[in-house]
This record gives structure tokens, sequence and C-alpha cells, in this order.
């Protein structure tokens, strides 16, 4: 398959997506998962309320350490805010995450195969479960790794210039598509395909072999949708000293929006590949 070949294909995948977001019975599955962070962050910046503080200071504590106490004062809690969401973010992840994506994958794979019950299809992927679960574990895990060693490897070498930050922050999100990109077709497989943990992981490579290029753009394109969120939220720091705290809040409530729209289109590109591979 040649390059333009590649390109149309693409375009069509994310054209057929398009296409499809108006049925809103496909938007459900992350629609609540999103509404779970949306709780999440709501919790944290009420963390003064005494109802809610001696449930969450232990989670507080253990994340932020010694700032912890900062988290209970006035702009300190928004300063804390994205890094302790982001933890809670990655346990709601490993939980449900892989659920809302495998869900996702049957009403998509329902939508784009005629003749397919719908029903039967997201029935299988709750069946599913344990395997969606470890296998965005793995990814998961993967990704985690990555985020906590690179920086700490350069760390030295970043210190005091910001251009380098600001070269490496790029390569780093870019490394991050990539790694994702090599398992981006494992979690949707384990629906559409009904393979097991290791042998959906086993598909994805081997998909990510054959187009490399074609998978890593798969992955990158609606990732370019939650970057501005993302990285503003990064300097949290910034935002609370020479404009408002609370700004920090609405950044990361539209960061969930982001992910919801990155999520929602890269599962539904993903499984309308996997149907054409299939065919």
């Amino acid at each position: 398959m040649g390059f333009i070949q590649k390109l149309n294909w693409l375009i069509d995948l994310y054209l057929s997506v398009i296409k499809s977001a108006w049925r809103i019975r496909l938007w459900w599955p992350f629609f609540l998962y999103s509404v779970l962070q949306g709780i999440w962050l709501i919790l944290l910046i009420s963390y003064s309320n005494s109802s809610l503080y001696a449930i969450l200071n232990p989670f507080v504590s253990l994340v932020a350490g010694d700032d912890a106490r900062f988290f209970s004062h006035y702009p300190g809690l928004f300063l804390l805010l994205p890094n302790i969401f982001q933890w809670g973010k990655l346990i709601l992840g490993i939980v449900f995450e892989g659920l809302a994506a495998g869900l996702t994958a049957a009403l998509f794979f329902g939508f784009f195969s005629s003749g397919i019950k719908k029903e039967t299809k997201a029935g299988f992927a709750f069946s599913k479960w344990p395997h969606l679960l470890l296998a965005w574990t793995f990814i998961t895990a993967i990704l985690v790794l990555l985020n906590w060693i690179l920086p700490q490897v350069f760390q030295s070498y970043l210190e005091g210039s910001p251009r380098r930050i600001a070269i490496f922050d790029i390569i780093f999100r870019l490394l991050t598509v990539f790694i994702y990109s090599i398992f981006i077709y494992a979690v949707p497989a384990i629906v559409v395909y009904g393979k097991s943990v290791w042998k959906s992981i086993k598909t994805s490579i081997g998909f990510f072999a054959k187009y490399p290029i074609f998978s890593f753009f798969l992955a990158l394109i609606p990732y370019l949708i939650s970057v501005p969120t993302s990285y503003l939220v990064t300097r949290s720091d910034i935002i609370v000293n020479k404009f408002s705290p609370e700004l920090v809040f609405y950044l990361l409530l539209l960061g969930i929006g982001a992910d919801l729209l990155v999520n929602f289109f890269t599962t539904g590109a993903v499984v309308k590949f996997l149907i054409d591979e299939s065919e």
C-alpha cells in the first residue's frame, strides 16, 4: 500500500467517525467516564469541607507529601490541584477507562458492521472487563514509567534552560504518542476480535510493525485536541500567580472534555481500522 493510499485510508477512518458522531448512543461509555472524572475534580476543590477532608486527606497526603498542608489553603489548592487530580484520574483510568474503551469499541463495531447485534457485543465487552483492565493497566504502566524516568534522566541537562525545556516537552509528547501508537489497537482488539490480553497486545504490535507511520498519525491526530489544555495545566504556577487561580479548575474541566473527544475519535478510528483489516 502506497503513501497516498494510506493517507486516504487514514482520512477515511476519521471521516467515518466524524459522520457517526451525531449518534448519541456511541458516546455514553466515555461520557460516563468523563462524569466520574468531573466528580473527582469537584471533590478535590471541596477538600476543605469537613465531611470530605477526612476521606480525601490520606490520598492527598500520599500524593503531595509535605506539600499536602498547602492544599487546604488558597491559592495552594490550585497550585497542587493538577498533580493530585492526575493521580486520581490515573486510578480511575486503570479501573474504568479500559471498560469504557471496550464498550465504545463494541458500539462502533455494531455501527460499522451491518447485521451485528450491538447489545450482544456490549454484553461481551462487559464480560471482557478483566481483560480490558489488564490490557489498559499494561499500557498505562508503560506510559507512566516513561513519564517518570525520562524527566529524571534529563533533569540536570534541562535545569536553567527554558529553551531546552520547551524542546524536551515537544519531543517527550511525540515520544509518548509513539509509544502509545504501538499498543493503540490492543484494547479494541479484545472486543472486536475476541482476543486475550496477550494476543491483543501481539496483534497491536503486529499492526504497528506493518503500519508504523500510519499508526503514529492514527494516535497523533486526536491527541492534538488535548495539547492546549494539557500544556496550560502544566503551567499552573504561572496561571495562579499572574491570572486567576480558579482558572486552573476550568482548564482541568476543559481537559476532561478534550480527553472525551480524543478517546471517542481514537477508539472509533481504531475499530474501523480493525474491521477494514479483517475484510
